[in-house]
């Protein structure tokens, strides 16, 4: 078309016909002008294209993600619930001075577990990487940038703790009032005395109050992940 053009304009020059010549010429610079614009605007319809591929690749893999983590830290919650239940009615017992029953030695072996997670962050990275802003919609971008902000990394301080205290302090001084330890049951060699020992059940306590702490913020995380998960499933139906 362009060729076309040109050899009709060479054509109206020879002839010396100067306005049919400036006609064809706007004519011509009017065509080149559309092409560019449909090839800028081919441009970016493929741009935006690959944009909404690759949000939506994002989105799914944040998607497995949390689905991953949820199953988890479901686990992970039942598991720190049904031990602090046990602590509570452990407490319970002892300082209402009730005789001992070997039941009892299953809530003894509880006192030391702590579930331990391992989260997937390699989508949450990614978006974090290549910028949120990937994400269009407001509410799902700002409530992955908060589950950014709120890390695995005080969980991880607040399990270090736990496992520090209990490795340093209390298996020194537990281990000798029983006559096993291990994840199932421990036996006490003397409940009588067990239950006059204040440092044992002070131990107890704060055991107790050191899950209870990593227990609400996992709680925490489990419910931001949660509300994320659904929001990024009806993004994607």
């Amino acid at each position: 078309m362009i060729k076309f053009f040109r050899h009709i304009r060479k054509s109206l020059l020879m002839e010396n016909k100067t306005s049919k010549y400036f006609k064809y010429a706007l004519g011509e610079i009017l065509l080149v002008v559309i092409g560019i614009l449909i090839a800028l605007q081919i441009n970016n319809w493929n741009e935006e294209r690959k944009e909404n591929l690759f949000e939506k690749k994002v989105l799914s893999e944040i998607l497995m993600d949390t689905e991953e983590d949820l199953k988890e830290m479901k686990n992970a919650l039942d598991s720190l619930n049904d031990t602090q239940k046990s602590s509570h009615a452990l407490l319970s017992h002892l300082n209402d001075r009730k005789p001992y029953h070997d039941s009892l030695d299953v809530d003894f072996a509880k006192q030391f577990r702590l579930w331990s997670l391992s989260p997937n962050t390699t989508a949450f990275e990614t978006a974090k990487t290549e910028g949120l802003h990937i994400i269009k919609n407001d509410s799902i971008r700002l409530l992955t940038a908060k589950v950014n902000e709120y890390t695995f990394d005080y969980i991880r301080v607040l399990e270090s703790r736990f496992q520090d205290y209990k490795t340093n302090i209390v298996l020194s001084y537990t281990l000798p009032l029983f006559d096993s330890y291990n994840f199932e049951k421990m036996k006490p060699r003397n409940y009588e005395a067990l239950i006059e020992d204040a440092t044992y059940l002070g131990i107890v306590k704060t055991l107790s109050l050191m899950r209870k702490r990593y227990l609400e913020n996992i709680k925490f995380r489990y419910d931001l992940l949660k509300k994320l998960n659904e929001m990024i499933k009806t993004e994607l139906e």
